[in-house]
């Protein structure tokens, strides 16, 4: 597939992202849909994309190969599930859906339609964390046994407010929730958790995590939205982490600073910035002109959505909460 003709529901700010990086990726933005027509008309201006309301209207109306779904997360359960009726392929924003029962259907749906269907962890690509996977992968640390992450941000601004109805869970602590999975290389088997809501928001906007895996690793993840007087570090320094392993460890911020402690050296730097959206972006557009599987499927989205429904259940509870494989199984 050399020309790939795309789709992009949900014409907010990352809508706006994914359109201006598209072009440039070789791809041809064909449609773009919002219920709010001024966000479209500004999105299909950079383009000459055709304007619809909402994903259903795009997909009945355009002939396009791939859709790309950038709306809040309340829509996006219904767009994945009407563009894999169409038998087109799918990269949905994180998170995948706003309940581990949606994000299995989805998953379901897009297998059956036999459509690639990929997720947006676009963390995965930033400098830092690529080089601290690499450096696991080689064994340079060792077999990873801890990962340490903290992650605060200031309140969302107006743009983005509704994500405080959802909660810093499935708003940003789902990054952190993908980064220690992918860079522990395991799949969780229990989560411990306590949430907190002390701005009022309908969402909690704290996060206090333990994820535990089968062979005893175990990841603490905390964070989520700091009001008043908080700085705006908001996709720049907003995540610290660490990653111990049995032979030494890799840590680092968000804003490139990367420190490695193995046993040839302690080694300290700065690493030059990654734009993580055109770097996943470009990732799956190459997996559809190749025909490979996406390079971060629907799956890595199922898994995170079956911690987070552990962390809403243990928070209830009060007590940890086991993760089943068919928790994640679709």
């Amino acid at each position: 597939m050399t020309d790939i003709r795309v789709g992009i529901v949900g014409c907010g700010l990352i809508g706006r992202q994914y359109a201006q990086r598209l072009g440039r990726l070789g791809a041809q933005v064909e449609a773009v849909a919002d219920p709010m027509p001024e966000r479209t008309q500004q999105v299909a201006a950079l383009s000459g994309a055709a304007t619809y309301a909402d994903a259903r209207e795009l997909l009945a109306r355009e002939y396009i190969d791939l859709l790309c779904v950038c709306s809040p997360t309340p829509y996006h359960y219904e767009a994945v599930l009407a563009a894999a009726q169409r038998g087109r392929h799918i990269f949905c924003e994180k998170p995948l859906a706003e309940n581990l029962e949606q994000a299995r259907e989805m998953c379901r749906a897009a297998h059956e339609a036999g459509v690639m269907l990929g997720i947006g962890f676009k963390m995965r690509y930033e400098a830092v964390f690529a080089r601290a996977k690499s450096m696991i992968d080689a064994g340079d640390i060792g077999t990873p046994l801890y990962a340490i992450f903290s992650y605060f941000q200031q309140v969302p601004p107006p743009e983005r407010i509704w994500y405080t109805d959802y909660g810093a869970l499935r708003d940003n602590i789902v990054h952190a929730i993908d980064l220690s999975n992918w860079l522990l290389g395991r799949l969780p088997a229990q989560v411990s958790a306590r949430l907190g809501n002390r701005l009022g928001f309908k969402g909690e906007d704290k996060v206090f995590l333990q994820v535990a895996y089968p062979d005893g690793a175990l990841a603490s993840i905390h964070g989520g939205w700091v009001g008043g007087d908080y700085p705006q570090v908001a996709a720049s320094d907003d995540i610290f982490f660490q990653i111990v392993g049995a032979a030494g460890y890799v840590a680092g911020d968000r804003a490139g600073h990367f420190v490695s402690a193995t046993k040839r050296a302690i080694e300290r730097c700065a690493l030059d910035p990654v734009d993580s959206f055109t770097e996943e972006l470009a990732a799956f557009l190459g997996a559809l002109r190749s025909g490979e599987p996406p390079p971060i499927p629907g799956a890595a989205g199922l898994l995170a959505q079956a911690v987070i429904e552990a962390a809403f259940e243990s928070s209830r509870r009060a007590e940890p909460v086991a993760i089943d494989r068919r928790d994640y199984s679709f």
